[in-house]
């Protein structure tokens, strides 16, 4: 399956200077995690709960404190992307290797066409029928039998 299938289509952007306060209640309110941020039409970066939490400090009754700092203060630029012809296997392989959880799916000329995220895919795999035995392999080893890292 290719990304243009599965990819999400109404996607809530933001640009670089809204507020990082407004930013995180815009996230609250429409229940994502990611806000890809767009500058003249192209993917400038994206803003993830986390870039926002990594940002803010909370008071003692847990209500957060705001920085005044913008989006493009606090966003991941450069994030990584793929094409809408990108397979989805290729997707999931991005977004382990970068563990990250929201991959923009942008034209040629870096303009935003859609969102795939890790939540999409697992609902993908909730869509596999059930005889279907994906082909995974582990291997669980202790961690005292693992070289030492310097």
């Amino acid at each position: 399956m290719k990304a243009r299938k599965m990819m999400k289509l109404e996607v809530t952007t933001v640009p670089p200077e809204l507020p990082v306060e407004q930013a995180h209640k815009l996230m609250l309110k429409l229940g994502v995690r990611h806000l890809p941020v767009v500058s003249e039409h192209k993917l400038a970066g994206i803003l993830s709960d986390r870039d926002i939490l990594l940002a803010c400090t909370r008071n003692k009754d847990g209500t957060f404190i705001y920085p005044p700092l913008v989006v493009g203060e606090v966003m991941a630029l450069s994030p990584e992307v793929a094409g809408p012809d990108a397979h989805v296997a290729q997707l999931a392989q991005t977004m382990v290797e970068g563990k990250i959880d929201a991959l923009p799916i942008v034209s040629k000329d870096n303009e935003l066409l859609g969102l795939v995220t890790s939540t999409d895919l697992m609902l993908l795999l909730t869509e596999m029928p059930a005889e279907t035995e994906p082909m995974l392999s582990y291997q669980v080893r202790r961690v005292d039998t693992l070289p030492a890292r310097a």
